[in-house]
């Protein structure tokens, strides 16, 4: 994955955006991260940012690490993050292009998947760019590590040709854009969205509860 592009790429999006938004659209709770709202998202990435940098974090990072990045920024106006993420982000693309383990990959995965979750809960349309990459870094994980005990499951994604085997032998198939099995494998769908997804070749259910890598949400999410 282009994990330094990735990341920058979609950074910039985002503060365009933020340069853009009101107190209100701030506020708005965001539904795939329930506890944060827009700000908070920001607050978040700017905290894990600065922790990566700093060698505080080696993502993944867990919710405690993270619920502590949003609540020492808590007292920070807006303004104050973006130039935080902003002043960290030279060391942190440093960081991406020299370290090659998928560990390192992370922020940018996690840049790119709460960009899309600011744009669902502002009600805007999805930023597909780099989805065949953000597919193929979970899919591929899940491939490499699918246990023999699951039902084998042919991936395939309808817009960019690209396919993943879970396991050998597969019979069943899940078709979908690579976009939405990008957000589906990210704990971005809900179960119900997931089994509702083009599954053919036999029972969904024995497999689709195993394809997220975060855990999925409760409700169903737009983008």
């Amino acid at each position: 994955m282009d994990s330094a592009r990735i990341y920058e790429t979609c950074q910039n999006r985002l503060l365009d955006l933020a340069a853009t938004l009101d107190g209100e659209q701030l506020g708005t709770v965001v539904p795939a991260c329930p506890d944060w709202t827009v700000r908070q998202v920001y607050a978040h990435l700017a905290g894990l940012c600065a922790d990566v940098v700093h060698g505080d974090v080696t993502p993944p990072a867990g919710d405690e690490v993270t619920a502590r990045q949003v609540a020492d920024r808590e007292g920070h106006g807006l303004e104050a993050v973006l130039a935080e993420w902003t002043r960290t982000t030279p060391a942190l693309l440093e960081l991406l292009t020299a370290r090659r383990r998928r560990r390192h990959s992370l922020p940018a995965l996690d840049v790119w998947h709460h960009e899309n979750d600011v744009r669902g809960a502002l009600g805007l349309p999805a930023q597909t760019e780099d989805a065949d990459q953000l597919a193929d870094f979970p899919l591929g994980g899940l491939a490499g590590g699918w246990s023999a005990q699951l039902p084998p499951v042919r991936v395939v994604a309808t817009d960019t040709g690209q396919e993943w085997a879970l396991g050998e032998g597969a019979v069943l198939t899940l078709r979908g854009t690579a976009f939405e099995l990008a957000r589906a494998v990210t704990g971005r769908r809900s179960l119900a969205q997931i089994l509702a997804m083009d599954w053919s070749g036999g029972d969904a259910a024995s497999a689709a509860p195993f394809l997220p890598t975060l855990p999925a949400p409760a409700a169903d999410l737009v983008v």
